[in-house]
């Protein structure tokens, strides 16, 4: 998903929260409205029926002694998480105005409850109007508060949401995760990838510290000099140095080389350990490379060793491996040629091998005379 995609969906999203937030604002102080007058009336009917009045004043003035004070109790508590609200918004803790707030609604709530204890059911439909729209007002400010904060600035965004199954498989990964998306504001997907990359890197960045940390502390006898060079060392940058100097492709073609199936030329090296003797079979170079294979026992060996370097690093450039050798890329390329041929197979050179051959054809060709 591009960041043009992703701002798009967020201007979409925001639309659709903003057109539907006057509905539920509305409805939320409807619902406000309605549990306030009925905590009111409650306290009202207390006020009414519990203190000692005369017998002479009729309820109506009991009512409207008691309703003012009813009216600042419930008010109060709106009042004074209003300013806890703002205060908050303003990076205060309104550590007063939120006591002073919940100290009131518990006096109102209290009120309820102990007035209407002989009727179980008023003491809960009273009381439980003021703690339930208490508590939806303390959710409904603070979703509001972090909307403003968010808008501000001064709140992060909200992470995507990972699911209860993602976190029991990867809590690590998906922590790592939340944060990443947080703060480079990821989508899911490409959030979980990158925490499971570096959690990987990290864990054999440590590993590859640890043994570094050994290495180090084995080039010196004296157990504080080691120690003063392991603590002054970032283990951590040698460690990631050291990840990136790697040769990986040259590991991947050594360990490569090894667990390649055999080839027929594997056979040939295995005829030619049994019988030193024996020429190949294959296809023979032209007349000019033949007269190049050396002659002498150290010279061709010395082919030898190239050609089984070169054929255990077929990936490896022949100008790399002639000025490694410091010899010609010509001559490279003729190893290559006439080892591939098979010429390079026996540890006898050519014409030692084109001598013993003769005398056994000789010896094949008396005996049966000597037989007759």
């Amino acid at each position: 998903m591009t960041l043009d995609e992703r701002h798009r969906q967020q201007r979409v999203g925001q639309r659709t929260r903003h057109s539907r937030r006057p509905t539920v604002e509305h409805a939320a102080w409807v619902f406000y409205a309605v549990a306030a007058i009925g905590s009111t009336i409650g306290q009202i009917w207390v006020g009414v029926q519990t203190p000692p009045w005369p017998d002479t004043l009729h309820w109506w003035w009991r009512a409207t002694f008691v309703a003012p004070f009813a009216i600042v109790i419930d008010l109060g508590g709106a009042v004074t998480a209003a300013f806890a609200d703002w205060r908050q918004r303003l990076g205060e803790s309104a550590y007063g105005w939120r006591i002073l707030s919940a100290a009131t609604v518990t006096v109102g709530v209290t009120t309820n409850i102990v007035g209407h204890a002989d009727v179980a059911y008023l003491a809960v439909v009273f009381g439980g109007l003021g703690v339930f729209a208490y508590a939806i007002w303390l959710m409904h400010s603070a979703a509001r508060r972090r909307d403003a904060l968010r808008a501000a600035g001064k709140l992060a965004d909200t992470a995507p949401a990972f699911g209860i199954g993602q976190w029991w498989r990867e809590p690590a990964v998906t922590r790592r995760a939340r944060s990443l998306a947080v703060a480079q504001r990821l989508p899911l997907h490409q959030s979980l990838d990158i925490a499971r990359q570096q959690l990987r890197d990290e864990k054999r960045r440590a590993a590859l510290a640890s043994h570094v940390e050994t290495l180090i502390r084995s080039r010196h006898d004296d157990p504080v000099r080691a120690d003063i060079a392991a603590t002054t060392l970032d283990l951590d940058a040698v460690a990631a140095t050291l990840t990136a100097q790697a040769d990986v492709p040259g590991w991947a073609r050594v360990i490569g080389a090894d667990l390649t199936p055999p080839t027929p030329n594997s056979d040939v090296d295995a005829d030619a350990e049994r019988n030193p003797a024996a020429l190949p079979v294959g296809p023979m170079p032209p007349a000019d490379v033949l007269r190049r294979v050396p002659q002498d026992q150290a010279s061709y060996d010395r082919w030898r060793q190239l050609w089984a370097e070169l054929k255990a690093n077929p990936d490896l450039e022949r100008a790399e491996f002639a000025q490694r050798h410091n010899i010609s890329l010509r001559q490279v390329q003729r190893i290559s040629r006439i080892g591939a041929s098979g010429l390079l197979d026996s540890p006898l050179t050519l014409i030692d091998r084109v001598a013993q051959l003769g005398g056994n054809n000789g010896h094949a060709r008396q005996h049966p005379a000597s037989a007759s």
